[in-house]
């Protein structure tokens, strides 16, 4: 049996052993023993040795409601958690950050960031209401390789979006370049059709119906 360490007297986290408790067997038999402590609230609870010592149990469970209580006013602090400007935000950060996001291979994963300033939400907040925020637009990039900012960030619509975006598809025809989606505007074409169709090999020509085509 390996000799049992003292730990009365000794402080871990917000606990301060006081005395060693009933010990604990396993059905195996093993004995852990238990340690009776003050926190620094004023609770007496009982711990495991093991687990003081290696970080495991640092208050009597006061810590962590206070953790808790600290994040969720942190969320409430501003009352726009349930808010589509907060969604936008909230995104936005993990699109840059989060490596789990469906789309930060084309944010974080290329070196795109949100500014210091932009990462406290209250900061976003006011940026976004001093330059024509609505609920029917869209944070956008002016530069589509740079990162999130007051300097190269506007408000603008889906439409305008997506007249941005880096993976736009530009068509040349008859010597003339534009992306795909002012053609399809240009021919009054749907632009999801076009796009499907030219990602099963279609022509431009054939896509956007200039030129009859016999493929399905």
């Amino acid at each position: 049996m390996s000799r049992l360490i003292d730990l009365t007297g000794q402080r871990f986290g917000r606990l301060t052993v006081i005395e060693r408790a009933e010990d604990h067997i396993q059905p195996t038999g093993k004995h852990e023993t238990k340690w009776r402590c003050v926190c620094d609230c004023g609770n007496i609870t009982v711990a495991y040795g093991g687990s003081l010592r290696n970080g495991g149990t640092k208050s009597c469970g006061c810590l962590q409601r206070e953790i808790v209580s600290q994040r969720h006013k942190r969320h409430k602090r501003h009352g726009d958690s349930k808010t589509r400007l907060y969604n936008t935000w909230n995104h936005m950060l993990y699109r840059c950050y989060n490596p789990k996001h469906k789309n930060y291979h084309r944010y974080g994963g290329r070196g795109i960031t949100v500014c210091e300033e932009w990462k406290k939400y209250e900061n976003f907040r006011d940026w976004a209401m001093a330059n024509g925020y609505q609920e029917d637009l869209s944070i956008d990039r002016v530069d589509v390789n740079g990162s999130y900012c007051p300097e190269n960030c506007r408000w603008v619509t889906q439409k305008e979006q997506t007249r941005n975006r880096s993976s736009n598809c530009i068509i040349t025809l008859n010597g003339e370049s534009k992306i795909l989606i002012e053609w399809c505007e240009l021919y009054g074409m749907n632009y999801g059709t076009v796009s499907s169709r030219l990602s099963r090999g279609w022509t431009p020509e054939e896509a956007l119906e200039l030129v009859s085509s016999q493929k399905k």
